[in-house]
């Protein structure tokens, strides 16, 4: 099998941008850009290639879905308040997963900030009040942040990405996001954004009390360092100055980079040999069961897979 890359889907929104590189949802598949599978989309090559491509058990849970969407995300105002539903009760009323997502920051402003979690425990007949007159701003965890920062946003958990940032995003495949406040903003048509002020009652963790929410973890060159693992997916970082050998020996999974400096090379056992710069993706088939990545003096990449 081959690595395969993917053309992005640019989605620019009222408060800046979002950058799909690998996708699969509905309205927005990703399609290859090289080699055989040229031209076919992610959902497409999932279903032509099942086990080889996602791995074994992956294509026995998720079938032809492939389980991951890998976006960049790029804030020229502040996002919306939001919260994304768990995989049970986005099942019952949506018929899709739910969405447990992660950040890394490849770039922000000083005084950026994000919000995750709350300051305090709100009870649930306070909420709409608190939504309907703004005060729902006080009881945000606001979180200034840098570059190399990494956040877990479990489903649950109320969060915002603040102005001046650019954010690597991976997440469960779903599309199903609750807004729950908007700084009373209004659309291109002059129009109050909809809020999901019910729905999102049943989906918020009220007791979600977050005082560092950051991921805890030491940066390393030429090694593999571990940022999120959860049972959605792990996400990696790897630092490269020198020629790196990964061996995915034990991980029956597709893996996803997502290169957010510099630029390397993939060496796939094939023969293949696949680029990848700053803002690109690439997907190694679960079949591949390793490479070699030749850097260009220093790269950084994220490396995600579902186990």
């Amino acid at each position: 099998m081959e690595i395969l890359k993917f053309s992005p889907i640019f989605k620019p929104t009222l408060w800046g941008s979002e950058t799909w590189v690998v996708s699969s949802v509905k309205g927005s598949e990703s399609m290859a850009i090289n080699g055989i599978d040229k031209g076919q989309t992610l959902p497409e090559i999932v279903a032509r290639y099942g086990a080889e491509f996602l791995g074994k058990k992956n294509c026995e849970k998720f079938g032809n879905d492939f389980p991951l969407l890998i976006k960049f995300i790029d804030a020229r105002q502040d996002l919306s308040i939001q919260v994304h539903p768990d995989d049970e009760l986005s099942a019952k009323r949506h018929g899709k997963m739910g969405k447990n997502e992660m950040w890394y920051v490849v770039d922000a402003d000083r005084g950026s900030q994000l919000i995750a979690g709350f300051t305090q425990k709100i009870e649930t007949s306070e909420y709409a009040q608190k939504v309907a007159d703004g005060s729902i701003e006080n009881d945000l965890n606001k979180v200034c942040v840098s570059e190399g920062d990494c956040f877990y946003i479990p489903a649950g958990r109320v969060h915002g990405i603040g102005a001046g940032m650019v954010i690597a995003e991976i997440q469960q495949t779903s599309d199903v996001t609750y807004r729950i406040y908007d700084y009373l903003r209004r659309d291109r048509d002059g129009n109050l954004r909809e809020l999901h002020t019910e729905l999102a009652l049943d989906a918020i963790d009220f007791e979600d009390i977050t005082t560092d929410p950051k991921v805890n973890y030491t940066e390393k060159r030429d090694d593999i360092v571990s940022l999120v693992q959860c049972p959605f997916f792990t996400t990696n970082e790897l630092k490269l100055t020198q020629s790196f050998k990964r061996d995915y020996t034990g991980i029956d999974s597709f893996r996803v980079y997502m290169c957010l400096s510099g630029q390397c090379c993939f060496l796939n056992p094939n023969g293949q040999s696949i680029f990848l710069h700053q803002g690109e993706s690439l997907v190694v088939p679960a079949a591949i069961k390793e490479v070699t990545i030749l850097p260009d003096e220093n790269v950084k990449l994220l490396e995600s897979y579902v186990e």
